[in-house]
């Protein structure tokens, strides 16, 4: 009996194991009755639903959908229109994360930003999750705020280090913006005789190692990636040497100063008032008077490296004075507000202040920066980048060891209208001391010779095209350089009188000054 009894206990205590154990299966096989169970087993850690966070990428905002029961991570949808590194993220990253419920874990080699943007992006979802303030909140939404997009100009630009590094060589580079894009760039670094580094490695002379890509190998590699992102955001350590581009193990300094400079250029900044600027005091006057018979005059002193003093004035023929007639009552713009004078004197402190004219000026040429002001910039904006050309050595470099001699350059082809450009130059004692500019058809005819006989008609009133030509010859003669000449689409806001497209003027005297500095 004894015996029975103990059996019955026994298979009693099994059939409600198997009970437990078919429940247990029922519980867990029903997901509202899971949540259940995992929000009683412990302290929930979350509160069940889907959360979204945002942080910045490398070439976008990433966004992520996590998922979270009351325990643990169940899901993460990542999304990221403009985020082009993912595909070298997804989905190693985000398994890792789930796998570990932590987003403690380390980034994707070649995609930091991108990964860390995914890691802060869950964190600020989870954060919501455990119903917490984000003390952080501010530098979220600074990650998330779309970046306004730069307005390039179409353009190409050009940058060239200021001295030669230890080993002798400056860097140069080389950009194309078209459609607020940059489709083509180069970098390339050049000797004091002229030997480029790219050819050197092409042809062997410039060795590394003896395994891996050679320099301009690398080179190329670096510049695809920009052209591919479209920025220079991530590509360098504090070092100057690259984590992001595998193949790549030379330093990026001088290239990624280049880029900037480029982007800076087509963005329409002026150079930075404080990069290697020579002490002494530089004047600019305007090349010709403007329609109100005033050309503007700019001086400026320069003392350790900074603007110690600028002036703006404009001066009629007789010599009379924009801003002696506006003390004087003379010149008058409004009954109101400050007198143009005093709006001079606004802007100069401005720049004295900022040692920079970046921001200063709009489209226009007008003012959002200095309330008090409401007169046009433009000719005193061109004074300040001529000073600071000349404080910085730029006007030198361009004639620097130029050799006597008459110089020749030949469009390689005839334009969509026939022409060819064609510039001769004549260089004496490292100046420029006459230059012409013409453009022949293919049966020899003249652009020039046409144009005084009225056979080449631009409009009816205005210059003819051989006078504005004349006058941006004049204009180099003038200043021994192109610098501030034209714009990013081959015009001029410089030359008044000035309606014609130049860029085949330019290449033309950057030809003979290449060839005259040979």
């Amino acid at each position: 009996m004894k015996k029975f009894n103990a059996n019955a206990k026994r298979n009693g205590l099994i059939g409600l194991g198997v009970m437990i154990v078919l429940a247990g299966a029922t519980v867990f096989g029903s997901e509202p009755l899971y949540k259940a169970v995992d929000s009683m087993s412990g302290t929930s850690l979350y509160t069940p639903g889907t959360y979204t966070g945002s942080a910045r990428g490398y070439g976008g905002d990433v966004t992520v959908d996590v998922v979270v029961t009351a325990k643990k991570m169940q899901s993460i949808n990542v999304k990221g229109e403009k985020e082009t590194l993912l595909d070298m993220v997804l989905p190693g990253l985000t398994d890792t994360i789930l796998s570990k419920q932590s987003t403690e874990v380390d980034a994707v080699s070649g995609a930091t930003l991108s990964s860390n943007a995914i890691k802060k992006a869950v964190d600020q979802a989870l954060a919501q999750a455990k119903g917490e303030k984000l003390e952080s909140s501010s530098a979220y939404q600074e990650e998330t705020v779309p970046q306004k997009e730069s307005s390039l100009k179409d353009g190409t630009y050009s940058y060239e280090a200021p001295e030669f590094d230890e080993n002798g060589f400056k860097d140069q580079v080389n950009m194309t913006i078209k459609d607020n894009t940059i489709t083509s760039l180069t970098w390339d670094c050049i000797t004091k005789d002229g030997n480029k580094k790219s050819k050197l490695s092409m042809d062997g002379n410039y060795k590394m190692t003896d395994n891996g890509p050679e320099w301009y190998e690398q080179a190329k590699a670096v510049t695809d990636y920009v052209i591919a992102h479209q920025s220079v955001e991530g590509l360098t350590n504090a070092d100057g040497y690259t984590d992001t581009v595998a193949s790549v193990s030379i330093n990026l300094h001088g290239f990624v100063n280049g880029v900037k400079d480029c982007l800076s250029q087509a963005a329409g900044e002026a150079p930075n008032a404080k990069s290697s600027l020579k002490n002494g005091t530089y004047s600019y006057e305007a090349p010709e008077f403007d329609d109100n018979g005033f050309k503007d005059q700019v001086n400026m002193t320069v003392s350790d490296n900074t603007i110690t003093s600028l002036t703006w004035d404009c001066v009629k023929e007789d010599g009379t004075k924009k801003s002696r007639l506006s003390m004087d009552g003379k010149y008058k713009m409004t009954e109101n507000g400050p007198e143009w004078h005093e709006q001079a004197k606004a802007v100069t402190d401005y720049v004295l202040g900022h040692q920079s004219v970046n921001g200063l000026i709009n489209e226009e040429g007008y003012t959002d920066t200095v309330a008090s002001v409401s007169i046009n910039l433009y000719g005193f904006v061109n004074g300040v980048k001529d000073c600071l050309s000349q404080a910085s050595g730029e006007a030198a470099e361009n004639k620097a060891s130029l050799k006597d001699g008459t110089f020749s350059y030949e469009a390689p082809e005839f334009d969509k209208n026939g022409f060819k450009d064609q510039v001769d130059m004549t260089i004496k004692d490292n100046t420029i001391t006459s230059l012409t500019w013409d453009c022949v058809a293919k049966d020899g005819s003249k652009k020039s010779k046409l144009s005084m006989d009225g056979s080449y008609k631009m409009t009816d009133n205005g210059p003819k095209w051989h006078e504005q030509a004349t006058a941006v010859a004049d204009y180099v003669l003038q200043h021994q350089s192109l610098e501030g000449l034209i714009n990013a689409s081959g015009y001029t806001d410089t030359v008044a009188s000035v309606s014609i497209n130049l860029y085949g003027f330019v290449n033309g005297v950057k030809d003979c000054l290449t060839q005259a500095s040979k």
